[in-house]
């Protein structure tokens, strides 16, 4: 009979979870913000109502809490992923981490910490845990979150999927100044308030126009 190597029993920094995308954070992750090994640029906000790919259920659901996850890049997946160039791992004949490697990996987050490739079971215990949210990484008394409150009422998601799935006379007209408002806050925080580009995802999670395509979508499938 062939030999059947062991499942693993440790973490190989193989990158196959990395390139999958970044970790939700938990409150257990706050220290990590606190000393700037993650930093608001590194943030993406989902928001209530987003539909996002829930592993344990395979399927894709709507959110029904507030999610900060670690950003992802295009085609690398998690922004901490550095990922080895092809000619550089042929020319010094790497081995170690043929895929790259988490520039993080010695402070990790929470979920990151206990996923298990081959047993997932200790994820599932950490995504029960209570998640980070924006009014507590931000404070309570930061000016930003009565815009931020502002927002999620004029872009409220779940008034946007009422629209897209039972549409009515006023629904375009919703949607379009919605999406208006959405746009013009993102500008005008990097102009008038000075707030970096690379932190508005965190502070209004992402562009409307992607949040509203999302939702086509998954509405199509059902």
């Amino acid at each position: 009979m062939p030999h059947r190597p062991n499942p693993p029993n440790h973490c190989r920094r193989c990158g196959t979870c990395c390139r999958k995308g970044g970790p939700a954070l938990h409150q257990a992750d706050f220290a990590l913000l606190r000393d700037k090994t993650i930093r608001r640029e590194d943030l993406v906000t989902l928001r209530v109502g987003e539909m996002v790919h829930d592993q344990f259920k395979g399927r894709i659901i709507p959110l029904d809490f507030e999610c900060i996850k670690i950003r992802s890049r295009d085609h690398t997946g998690c922004c901490f992923h550095q990922p080895v160039p092809a000619l550089q791992a042929i020319a010094s004949g790497a081995t170690s981490h043929p895929s790259g490697h988490c520039a993080i990996h010695e402070n990790k987050p929470a979920e990151c910490a206990a996923l298990k490739c081959w047993d997932i079971a200790d994820l599932a215990l950490i995504s029960a845990t209570p998640r980070l949210s924006r009014l507590e990484i931000l404070g309570k008394d930061n000016p930003l979150f009565e815009l931020i409150r502002d927002h999620e009422t004029r872009c409220s998601v779940a008034d946007l999927l009422r629209h897209i799935q039972t549409p009515n006379p006023e629904s375009v007209e919703h949607m379009r100044q919605a999406t208006a408002y959405d746009a013009a806050l993102r500008d005008l925080l990097q102009k008038k308030a000075g707030v970096p580009a690379n932190h508005i995802t965190f502070i209004l999670g992402r562009p409307l126009s992607e949040v509203i395509l999302g939702l086509r979508r998954w509405v199509a499938m059902h």
